[in-house]
């Protein structure tokens, strides 16, 4: 967004292979200032006016389109390129663009500088290279021949450190762990659903600081209409499913595509003693899934018009599934969970340790660290390894809304504002818009089929010891 301290300074992020990319732009009276925290190509660079020869913008088309399966965030459906060639043998300036008003106002004012020497917009990229004789980051055929050998080597040894963690030298331990760990997990679920079970419902006005359970009415201060029943909500989920026939006559469903909307960090809540607050840090959403199949039912007339516009057709020949959750405006909402006053939630602090590496591991931040630490030469060469195990782990299920959403910082409140939250004695947060019977046997039945794949893993290490 253009500063408002500085009107011809533009600050905006696009996504890359490695996370955000922070960039920003000075239209100053001399000249033109880049600085971008990019880890392969940033810092700052610089034109002045007077040694343009000529400048527009470039634009190619991106690999992300509708009626496939969705691509990571970072790959656009068109990159655009401001470009600018210097008087002599200078290098180029070529930089991304921001989107939307950004772009115009920035693409305006650029125009304005340059005069008659603007040549155009959105050039088809080899047309502008050619004519203005720059390259993006002036890579040669042989440099992109060695990152092409150097993703495969990699890729290559990846297989062979997958195929070395299945020997039991690593396959044991690591199995121990991993299925202890879902075991554990499993029975934490069920002890929570027995312990909701004993605890009773109580008016959030009069009830004691502690573990509490409440059935409320949420509130949508700015409504969201749901895309597959029209429904207002506070937040909502929503996927589209095709069906892949296997090579044996076996299939199964794969997403496609997913969206969202909405916050999933607070749900207000309306009680007979006033709105109160639901901190859904750790929460555990038992949301009903209401779904649809094409050639059995019937898709509502929102869902058919969101189906569209994602490329996908309800009534051709492919089986498809599209499904839908949301925390509803004004539905009941069952909650389980510590109830205390705001000054009760210690700041969160700086995390560090497991804690931080678990976290740049959710957000994706190791992405850029490891970049970054990583010699100039081999930087291409590891984002696009990055680029590339994203694109291939990534597919249909890369724009569903991501877990670290569910923000670590409390809420800002009054200190003496009411809120539910996670507590700090291991009691469990349970939101669900399911009766509470329904509620708690969802919550059972996800407890006892993660207990049961940790108690298939351990018997599968026990085995191949002694085998």
């Amino acid at each position: 967004m253009a500063s408002p301290h500085n009107p011809d300074r533009w600050t905006f992020e696009f996504h890359t292979p490695l996370g955000a990319t922070r960039c920003s732009y000075e239209v100053r009276d001399a000249e033109l200032v880049f600085q971008s925290d990019d880890p392969l190509a940033g810092g700052s660079d610089s034109v002045r006016w007077d040694r343009v020869a000529e400048g527009g913008t470039a634009a190619m088309a991106g690999m992300d389109g509708r009626g496939g399966p969705d691509l990571p965030e970072w790959v656009p459906a068109e990159l655009e390129w401001l470009v600018l060639s210097r008087v002599g043998a200078a290098p180029g300036f070529m930089h991304p663009l921001p989107q939307g008003d950004q772009r115009d106002a920035l693409v305006a004012a650029v125009r304005s500088q340059l005069g008659l020497r603007w040549i155009g917009e959105r050039m088809p990229l080899p047309q502008a290279q050619q004519r203005l004789g720059i390259s993006s980051r002036n890579w040669s055929g042989l440099q992109v021949f060695g990152i092409v050998v150097g993703v495969l080597v990699l890729l290559a040894l990846s297989i062979m450190l997958l195929g070395l963690l299945t020997t039991p030298v690593f396959f044991l331990p690591l199995g121990l762990v991993a299925g202890g760990w879902l075991v554990r997990k499993g029975l934490r679920g069920r002890r929570d659903s027995l312990t909701a079970a004993t605890v009773p419902f109580a008016d959030a006005g009069h009830a004691r600081s502690g573990l509490v359970r409440l059935e409320a009415r949420a509130v949508a201060t700015a409504p969201l209409t749901t895309p597959v029943t029209g429904r207002a909500s506070a937040c909502w989920d929503a996927a589209v499913d095709v069906w892949y026939e296997g090579p044996d006559e076996s299939g199964g469903w794969r997403q496609m595509t997913a969206r969202f909307a909405g916050s999933v960090e607070t749900l207000e809540l309306e009680t007979v003693a006033g709105r109160i607050t639901v901190w859904l840090n750790d929460a555990q959403l038992l949301l009903e899934q209401r779904q649809w199949e094409s050639g059995k039912d019937t898709l509502p007339a929102p869902g058919l018009a969101w189906l569209e516009s994602q490329g996908f057709q309800w009534s051709g020949p492919q089986r498809m599934r599209v499904r839908e959750q949301c925390v509803g405006a004004d539905a009941n909402v069952y909650v389980l969970g510590t109830l205390g006053k705001r000054r009760d939630i210690p700041e969160r602090k700086t995390e560090s340790g497991w804690h931080g590496i678990h976290r740049a591991l959710q957000t994706g931040a190791w992405r850029r660290s490891v970049t970054a630490a990583m010699p100039t030469a081999l930087r291409p060469l590891v984002a696009v390894f990055i680029g590339f195990m994203d694109m291939l782990t990534g597919l249909g299920t890369s724009r569903e809304r991501p877990r670290y959403l569910r923000s670590d910082a409390p809420p800002a409140m009054a200190p003496d504002a009411l809120l539910v939250w996670k507590g700090q004695l291991g009691h469990p947060l349970l939101v669900s818009d399911q009766p509470e019977d329904a509620a708690l046997a969802a919550l059972q039945r996800r407890s006892l089929i993660v207990a049961g794949i940790g108690a298939a893993l351990l018997l599968l290490v026990v085995v191949s010891a002694f085998e």
